[in-house]
């Protein structure tokens, strides 16, 4: 299978209705298709064969993956086409990194499977493989800041906290966070992006752990939407 021909199928597959079936269907049937995905990213065998013995998850890392690419897809249909692209392969990459980050703990009596710092071993295979996928370098600069951060959502709290891993939902944090996603593009349109991936994400795991993490999300998103309004309001002072 040509490189060029390889790509249109993947992007055809994860910006498809229905990911999780079309994925499995050929990534089984076409082994063409698959050495060519494995031979940029051998870590989706290693998804497909990682376990989330965690309360957060009912699927493994892969199907976590496909399925939050789904869920992606669903509010992204009103986007223009390099924004989809650009989000269902945020989700596509997001866990990629988990198996190389996988321990085993003790948590309230249970042994469960964790996964600290897979964003930053995520972005690293972002880095690695993105080009062979045919992403240009402001593309790769913006995918690798929004796997880096797709789980910035775990460590905000709607109440204050004196936890060091932990910060209150407030405006400066999101203002702060758009800064921060300044330095590869529009930082309040690459936080709107932030917004649909943490829905994303919460999405595609167990329902019945993420009622909280949902609204928390929610009142995040009204606070981007009231930094917007001020500034649109300020641009409209200007003249």
């Amino acid at each position: 299978m040509e490189k060029l021909a390889f790509i249109e199928l993947l992007d055809k597959i994860l910006l498809s209705d229905d990911v999780v079936n079309a994925f499995h269907k050929t990534y089984k049937e076409n082994n063409e298709f698959k050495e060519n995905l494995l031979s940029i990213l051998p870590e989706i065998e290693l998804c497909k064969n990682q376990e989330q013995n965690n309360p957060w998850h009912k699927y493994n890392v892969l199907d976590h993956i496909l399925h939050s690419v789904e869920e992606m897809n669903k509010q992204t249909k009103n986007l223009p086409a390099d924004d989809r692209r650009l989000l269902s392969y945020a989700m596509f990459y997001h866990d990629t990194g988990k198996p190389a980050c996988h321990i085993v703990r003790e948590k309230d009596g249970k042994m469960i499977d964790s996964f600290f710092d897979h964003n930053i071993e995520s972005e690293k295979i972002v880095d690695r493989t993105a080009k062979n996928l045919n992403f240009n370098q402001d593309e790769i600069d913006k995918l690798k800041m929004l796997v880096l951060k797709h789980d910035i959502f775990m460590g905000l709290r709607p109440y204050p906290t004196k936890s060091p891993f932990l910060r209150q939902l407030t405006f400066k944090v999101v203002k702060d966070e758009i800064s921060d996603l300044d330095k590869v593009g529009d930082g309040l349109k690459l936080i709107k992006l932030m917004v649909l991936i943490g829905r994303s994400d919460n999405k595609a795991q167990n329902e019945q752990m993420t009622e909280e993490s949902l609204k928390l999300i929610d009142n995040f998103e009204h606070i981007v939407n009231k930094i917007e309004e001020k500034r649109n309001d300020s641009e409209e002072e200007r003249y």
